[in-house]
């Protein structure tokens, strides 16, 4: 077992044979903002438009998601890319704005749309996971307060029903709402997403709400399909503190690591939210209903060192004291044993189902990805011989994509895009993926 400051030994978990079964999927992901293109009726695309309180554009360089990959046209042609990579799932968010363009009216033919999409997989042999959130709101949700209002679980129930009434039948996995955490403190504390707000406050009650949405849609979902596969999408972000010796520091470290990590399962098994996070009010909230998932998915990718300050302007402050070596693109610690950390953590909640719904590196450069989906696959591994039921890893992501505020400047994908041609290539360091698959296969 990998004890929470260890250094994992590679060498030696390279000699443990795999233990994925025939039945474990082999996947990407993607959402729909950041590769699909002409998205341009949701919060983002504002948000694009906006410019900071020091007059900055919210997004690097100024960019605009636009065409971005074309993926909405292009899908067929992505589809054989995974299946040139040995893929048997792919994870992607169908775009609600798009679905619902004004509250109540639904485009059938966005519907029809994403069936085409999953009929291509299918037919592929291909499973579809389908996220129903992946941060984008419509901006008539949006403008009306998004999930500050207290109906907001219903409204979010209503669009994931439409969905789910014409794709349910071929479609087996369902995301509710991707990294509830993420979307209300970057949004609501950090100011980095849309709203722009740092209020943490805000950020716990737009997190309950996320919660609540979550059981609403689930129990919406299974009165549409009973047979539907449900699960809530978490982040887990190991928070360490800067200084060990440093009581403050450690103190932190605990309760983000309590409201930010370990909320999601407090939740999902109990039907209780208890909230408490530095700068904001403690939140307690009894769902009365336990138990509302058939699986958890999970995004991991790194951890971060915070140190203690009474500065408001900046409630979470974060550093880092990690060798460039061990550092993708996005400043991000390369920290493999996390991936275990996050699933002993969540087996200590529950034995159901988890799907690694997103774990991936930004490197440009491509000297770092092949070692890191080995070692996190290796970790994967362990992790699966000591007991913890994992059915699915999802790399993230399949193309270069539009990276949320820091636009096209950093480089996830297993193939890299010019976006001026739209021409895609497979990275040399995505080909340890399939080989593994393989490996698996055999």
């Amino acid at each position: 077992m990998v004890k929470k400051d260890e250094r994992i030994d590679m060498e030696k978990l390279k000699s443990e044979p795999w233990k994925f079964g025939k039945d474990f999927l082999w996947g990407s992901a993607t959402a729909a903002y950041q590769v699909e293109g002409y998205c341009t009726n949701n919060n983002w695309n504002l948000f694009e438009e906006e410019k900071d309180e020091k007059g900055r554009p919210r997004i690097m360089n100024a960019q605009r998601a636009g065409v971005c990959c074309d993926h909405w046209n292009r899908y067929k042609e992505d589809i054989q890319l995974m299946k040139a990579l040995s893929l048997n799932a792919y994870r992607f968010s169908v775009e609600w704005s798009k679905i619902e363009p004004e509250r109540g009216k639904f485009d059938e033919g966005a519907l029809d749309h994403y069936e085409a999409v999953v009929d291509e997989l299918k037919k592929n042999n291909i499973e579809p996971m389908i996220t129903l959130h992946h941060f984008t709101d419509p901006i008539w949700f949006y403008r009306q307060g998004a999930f500050v209002r207290e109906d907001s679980p219903e409204i979010f129930a209503s669009f994931a029903e439409r969905v789910v009434k014409r794709l349910g039948k071929k479609v087996k996995l369902w995301g509710t709402i991707n990294e509830p955490t993420v979307y209300a403190t970057q949004g609501y504390q950090k100011g980095r997403f849309p709203p722009a707000l740092k209020d943490p406050e805000k950020a716990g009650i737009v997190l309950k709400n996320l919660f609540r949405a979550h059981t609403a849609a689930y129990q919406t979902i299974k009165r549409v399909e009973p047979t539907a596969q449900v699960g809530l999408v978490a982040a887990i972000l190991h928070y360490e503190p800067a200084r060990r010796w440093h009581p403050l520091d450690v103190m932190q470290a605990r309760a983000l690591n309590r409201g930010l990590n370990e909320s999601h399962f407090k939740y999902l098994v109990d039907g209780v939210f208890d909230f408490s996070i530095p700068d904001a009010r403690k939140i307690y909230y009894d769902s009365g209903v336990k138990q509302a998932f058939d699986f958890v998915g999970l995004n991991y990718y790194t951890r971060f060192y915070h140190k203690f300050t009474f500065r408001k302007d900046e409630a979470v402050p974060e550093t880092s004291k990690v060798p460039p070596e061990k550092l993708s693109d996005m400043m991000w610690e390369i920290y493999p044993e996390g991936l275990y950390r996050a699933l002993r953590m969540i087996a200590g909640y529950t034995s159901k189902p988890v799907y690694i719904t997103e774990n991936g590196i930004a490197d440009d450069s491509d000297t770092k990805r092949a070692a890191f989906i080995e070692e996190h696959l290796r970790v994967l591994n362990r992790a699966i011989a000591d007991g913890v039921n994992v059915k699915g890893y999802f790399y993230w992501s399949l193309l270069d994509n539009f990276e949320w505020a820091f636009g096209f400047e950093k480089r996830f994908g297993l193939y890299s895009i010019d976006f001026r041609t739209q021409s895609r290539t497979l990275r040399a360091g995505s080909r340890k993926y399939p080989e593994i698959i393989q490996q698996n296969r055999v």
